[in-house]
């Protein structure tokens, strides 16, 4: 469990070989989403180091990276609609308040 006010950084630590992060968050009209975060490997450069709607394959914000060596999801500047349930093909899961 992770809180964060808005505006902030995020760093949120996965452990393991991160391929995939998906993100369950509810937007602006309360209803619940899947996002999918693809990590950059060399190979999928067009597909991958941004969210994608699971359900209409649009690209979605904020602005995210992630730092293979450390392990590290980074969102520079959090919004209130950044809180949920993050999980990793590691099987890590954090859920992230934004308050």
């Amino acid at each position: 469990m992770m809180s964060v006010k808005p505006g902030k950084r995020l760093e949120m630590e996965f452990y393991g070989n991160v391929t995939t992060i998906t993100r369950m968050v509810y937007n602006a009209k309360d209803v619940l989403q899947t996002h999918i975060f693809t990590v950059c490997n060399g190979k999928n450069k067009t597909k991958c180091g941004f969210w994608e709607n699971k359900k209409n394959k649009q690209k979605v914000g904020p602005a995210t990276t992630f730092n293979k060596k450390k392990g590290l999801l980074i969102i520079p500047k959090v919004r209130l609609l950044d809180a949920g349930t993050y999980s990793a093909t590691s099987g890590d899961r954090v859920q992230l308040y934004v308050m």
